[in-house]
């Protein structure tokens, strides 16, 4: 049984693949999924365009808010694209807000124009479809100035092929799937819960992206960069408490320096979560980093592999399945903050943050949410109405040894036990851009639930 386990997350990533390839086969026509819809917030260059960037169709409508109930601050995208509606490569390059507060920069105010947007139509000195993008702004407890600047085009007669270039300095974070960008400066400024660890980030990066109507996305960056420690320069909140902050990591136990040469690449399906049937729907993607190779510093070459499958069921009126399987590995020697984590937001909710570590993982998020089914959403949850929830987080991730020695990323997954796991269970209720869940641990730790106060979905 074990021995199928490796088969059996390559087929977890692939379902997509089956499932999406026969429903294409009953759709005459299937629309663009990447076109922004409703439950988007138009881009600053659409609000001053001269078409009205809310008129869409009621088909399309009725399709977007049947779909995802509880989008959130961050993964509505109704502030920025950032690394949520951004292609998956986003974060190999600074992904921070224009605007955010953390124990690192403080208060941090900038300008920003997005990467890997598909939606602008514009020319750069006289050059059609040329698109600069880029990004200054200073923190005010750092002092540090960050800046990022970059070109990008879009190519062929509908669009869908993107390459770009950037030169960067700035901080950044792995973080970003474990709470919102801005959720996470919320709770910084008001609470002085800081969740995500930070390092600098100063280098190059090119990168492509490929999309197809509906299917697939696949995308490629090479990026020359060298990491740095930062140091917690600041412990203010408004009505929380110096104490509640953790010092900022650095990058390693060995190194606050490191020089990563990157070859990465990245293949989602059904990446915009577009509905596969009228109670149904499941994306996938697969990331790959290939930092082993003879330009990144000698200590540090590895490489990274990581699946992400999420599942999306209507149960019944007003009942949605939601299971988010994520599986990873890491071969060679990889610096602390590549390695994967599990406890805490995000992940493990009853558990103590980012207690576990390894070079290896699986973790499984299965929640079940109840509450009053649409009123133009048929059988889904309403969007914004108070519902009930109930979950259960499972995880497990170690180090393996014989990873550091091997180019093999299922070496010794198989070797994986149900005993092995940490489960936590809980409970809770909430709204599109609230929520407040309990967590208990079931099997370590004491019986003492974690409380969190959520303006995301967790995923």
């Amino acid at each position: 049984m074990r021995k199928l386990l490796p088969l059996l997350l390559i087929g977890l990533f692939f379902t997509p693949v089956i499932v999406l390839s026969q429903e294409r086969g009953e759709e005459e026509e299937i629309e663009d999924p990447f076109k922004r819809s409703l439950i988007f917030a138009p881009t600053i260059d659409e609000l001053f365009d001269e078409e009205d960037p809310f008129e869409f169709d009621e088909t399309e409508f009725e399709r977007n808010v049947r779909f995802l109930s509880n989008t959130g601050l961050d993964l509505g995208a109704g502030f920025e694209a950032g690394p949520y509606y951004s292609n998956h490569l986003y974060s190999q390059y600074p992904n921070l807000s224009t605007l955010h507060f953390n124990r690192v920069n403080g208060l941090y105010i900038g300008l920003k124009k997005e990467r890997m947007q598909w939606y602008r139509r514009s020319s750069f000195l006289t050059i059609p479809e040329i698109q600069p993008h880029g990004f200054i702004g200073i923190g005010t407890a750092s002092g540090r100035v960050e800046y990022g600047f970059g070109l990008e085009r879009l190519f062929g007669e509908e669009r869908r092929f993107m390459a770009g270039a950037e030169y960067h300095r700035a901080t950044a974070t792995e973080d970003y799937w474990r709470t919102g960008l801005i959720e996470n400066t919320l709770s910084s400024l008001f609470a002085g819960y800081d969740y995500l660890d930070y390092y600098q980030i100063e280098g190059i990066g090119i990168y492509a992206v490929h999309r197809t109507n509906r299917l697939l996305e696949v995308a490629f960056s090479y990026n020359k960069d060298e990491y740095s420690s930062l140091e917690q320069n600041t412990s203010f909140s408004l009505f929380g408490y110096a104490n509640t902050y953790r010092p900022n990591p650095a990058i390693d136990s060995d190194a606050d320096v490191i020089n990563l040469d990157k070859y990465s690449f990245s293949f989602s399906i059904n990446p915009r979560n577009v509905l596969i049937s009228e109670r149904f729907t499941v994306s996938s993607t697969l990331g790959v980093e290939l930092a082993d190779n003879s330009a990144s510093d000698e200590d540090y070459r590895f490489n990274k592999f990581l699946t992400n499958v999420n599942i999306f069921y209507n149960v019944d009126e007003g009942s949605v399945l939601r299971w988010r399987i994520r599986t990873g590995s890491i071969t060679g020697n990889a610096p602390d903050f590549k390695a994967f984590y599990l406890g805490g937001i995000g992940s493990l909710r009853g558990t103590p943050y980012k207690f576990y570590s390894g070079n290896q993982l699986f973790h499984s998020t299965l929640e079940m949410q109840f509450g009053s089914p649409g009123t133009r959403s048929g059988s889904w949850v309403r969007n914004y109405n108070l519902h009930l929830l109930v979950f259960l987080d499972s995880g497990w991730t170690k180090v393996n040894e014989n990873l550091r020695n091997s180019t093999n990323p299922f070496e010794g997954l198989g070797k994986m036990a149900l005993s092995d796991f940490q489960h936590d269970a809980g409970l809770g209720f909430g709204t599109g851009v609230l929520r407040a869940e309990m967590a208990w641990p079931l099997n370590n730790f004491d019986s003492s639930p974690y409380f969190w106060v959520r303006f995301n979905p967790t995923f």
